[in-house]
């Protein structure tokens, strides 16, 4: 039995291979987990052990995904990743998955939308209800971030189209099961962050679920990094670990805050320490740290605009400045500042002047400091991971749809019920 009252449920999870992507999903596996159900994540092999430490089986299967490296990351290059990720999904990821669960089908399938070729056809193969994740910014009929996103990517997202498409062709599949397997939403959508941050948060019906963040309530070793005494402040800085390539950023990071009282943890990425590390002692470098150790004691972040990053800090009542390298960055750097809970600034634009000049005003401004406390209310207020898990736990236990979800390529099927 769950802790509903329900009998335990089996929930497989499928992910984009990468932190951004992964990390969200690890607090609400952990909580489902707790609740009795049973979850198994397909994942990229590099990635499985995260998985694996909450208690979750792994399918694993090797991967050739490269990071997206250094410069401006462009639409074009989004495209280029997806349309390698599609392919990877088509030869590799499907087949493996429909293998590993063929004795032992989930009764519900997770997935965010970088994953939909696998999880889609595995529903159908199973006659599985499926939900879909969010951790980024969601889409409906009224918002797209893909538009934004996919700018420039025209080939590669029609490479794609052109890909799925010969693929439902080969199954049997009607030239209109095409556009709506396309469809970038589901009827049940699971949104880790505050409908607040979200672009036209006002038009997401009922379909959606905003849950506020991904983040655990308590995690040991919370705010167990303090800064030197004598700092009278401090400020986190990390470009995530997608696109950190900036040794140049960094050093900048270094002049900027050289005087003035300030301590600066960088967190560079992996295999990114520099071979001459700065001299002053104001500076503290790490490949990484766990943020949530460090982030309750300092006085500002500035990152990329990660959401897990953003959430985190806005959890801890910290307030934001946000250096955007790819598109999706800067729609989330767009709204920190439409929601006035801190500053962005654009790569080709920021200067070691205006990147401490940020900081002092984030920190300093009395409206920025109450718009991020009324932020960190709305995020708390939306439920979190246990709201998320209790959700996923009543869908599986609902009746079974009678309709077929919108993006199924048989028009009026049926799901059976779920076992």
């Amino acid at each position: 039995m769950t802790g509903g009252g329900g009998t335990m449920k089996h929930v497989a999870v499928f992910v984009f291979p990468g932190y951004g992507h992964v990390n969200p999903t690890l607090e609400l596996t952990r909580t489902l987990l707790a609740l009795g159900h049973r979850v198994t994540y397909v994942l990229d092999e590099h990635l499985a052990d995260q998985a694996a430490a909450t208690g979750a089986r792994v399918v694993s299967y090797p991967t050739q995904r490269a990071r997206l490296g250094s410069g401006a990351v462009t639409g074009e290059d989004i495209g280029s990743l997806g349309l390698s990720f599609l392919r990877e999904c088509m030869d590799v990821v499907l087949p493996r998955t429909l293998e590993a669960f063929a004795d032992d089908v989930p009764d519900l399938i997770l997935y965010d939308l970088e994953s939909f070729f696998t999880a889609r056809n595995a529903a159908l193969a199973w006659n599985r209800p499926t939900v879909q994740m969010y951790a980024y910014a969601a889409t409906n009929e009224t918002y797209s971030l893909a538009l934004e996103v996919f700018d420039g990517a025209g080939a590669n997202i029609g490479r794609c189209i052109e890909l799925v498409s010969e693929y439902l062709e080969a199954k049997g599949e009607s030239p209109d099961a095409l556009m709506p397997f396309l469809t970038n939403y589901d009827d049940r959508n699971l949104v880790l962050m505050p409908r607040w941050f979200q672009p036209h948060g006002e038009t997401f019906d009922d379909r959606y679920a905003f849950v506020g963040h991904s983040l655990a309530q308590e995690v040991p070793g919370s705010g167990t990094w303090t800064p030197p005494a004598e700092a009278e402040r401090s400020v986190l800085i990390t470009l995530g670990t997608e696109v950190n390539d900036h040794p140049e950023f960094f050093r900048m990071c270094d002049t900027a805050f050289a005087d003035g009282g300030w301590h600066t943890v960088l967190a560079l990425g992996r295999e990114s320490l520099p071979g001459d590390p700065p001299a002053g002692g104001h500076v503290e470098l790490h490949e990484w740290i766990p943020f949530h150790t460090v982030v309750p004691n300092v006085d500002a972040v500035v990152c990329h605009a990660g959401m897990s990053t953003m959430l985190l800090a806005l959890y801890f009542d910290k307030p934001l400045v946000i250096v955007p390298y790819s598109p999706e960055e800067k729609v989330s750097g767009r709204m920190v500042e439409q929601l006035g809970i801190g500053r962005t600034l654009l790569p080709e634009d920021v200067t070691a002047d205006s990147l401490r000049a940020a900081v002092e005003q984030v920190t300093t401004d009395p409206e920025i400091r109450r718009r991020v406390s009324r932020m960190r209310m709305h995020l708390l207020a939306e439920g979190g991971p246990s709201r998320a898990a209790l959700l996923v736990d009543d869908w599986l236990n609902a009746p079974p749809a009678e309709d077929a979800p919108v993006w199924a390529p048989h028009a009026g099927r049926v799901a059976t019920e779920i076992s």
